[in-house]
């Protein structure tokens, strides 16, 4: 008579090993994970309200200078739908009289400029009037987002003004060659003190008179 290994044991411990190291390890994976992966993420840690999924826009090479506006007029695709939803759901959140968004994050590269420039062109398509300013002036990427010609012209320029000049703020103004409704002021220069320059009154002097 067979003493050992006794096959009976040996198929139980296979199929608990089976079913609970694959359910171990899933666990054991989500318990490290650190990092936002979607919507139950972010509905779990905040209680903000979240307006719009916008997917990523494929096809685009941030090491390019090249047009990155995706919505159009007289498209209905998935992006263009997911644009015009978060225009909607922003118009129940904005209170009466309100006409300044911001769109900002902690880490380069999450989409700021590519967010601004779309929802942007969705309202110029509603027939609102429409100026994206760039105050990432840091790293200004908007004129080439825009798929616009280099140029100095740029809010640093008013902005490193002692009192507000608002005859130099709009000659500023560029439009974006896309769409009649939408102009840009792009960031311009790069200065050596970008913190000082958007803590001052001057910006909020600036968005008080564009606005």
């Amino acid at each position: 008579e067979k003493v050992s290994p006794k096959t009976s044991i040996v198929l139980f411990a296979g199929l608990v090993a089976g079913v609970f190291l694959p359910i171990a390890l899933l666990l054991g994976l989500d318990l490290l994970r650190f990092r936002i992966e979607g919507r139950k993420d972010l509905e779990r840690l905040t209680r903000l309200p979240i307006l719009a999924d916008i997917p990523v826009a494929k096809g685009l090479d941030k090491k390019k200078d090249e047009r990155a506006v995706v919505v159009r007029e007289n498209f209905n695709d998935v992006i263009e739908e997911a644009f015009r939803g978060l225009r909607t759901n922003i118009g129940f959140v904005l209170k009466p009289g309100e006409k300044v968004i911001m769109t900002t994050s902690c880490i380069p590269g999450e989409g700021k400029t590519f967010v601004a420039a779309n929802l942007a062109m969705s309202l110029a398509l509603l027939g609102k009037r429409v100026i994206v300013v760039g105050l990432d002036i840091r790293k200004p990427r908007l004129v080439a987002l825009f798929g616009l010609k280099p140029t100095k012209l740029g809010i640093v320029n008013f902005l490193c003004g002692s009192e507000p000049d608002y005859e130099l703020l709009e000659s500023q103004i560029i439009p974006s060659g896309i769409h009649k409704n939408m102009d840009v002021l792009p960031a311009g220069i790069i200065p050596p003190n970008p913190a000082e320059l958007l803590s001052g009154s001057m910006l909020k002097d600036a968005i008080k008179y564009l606005s």
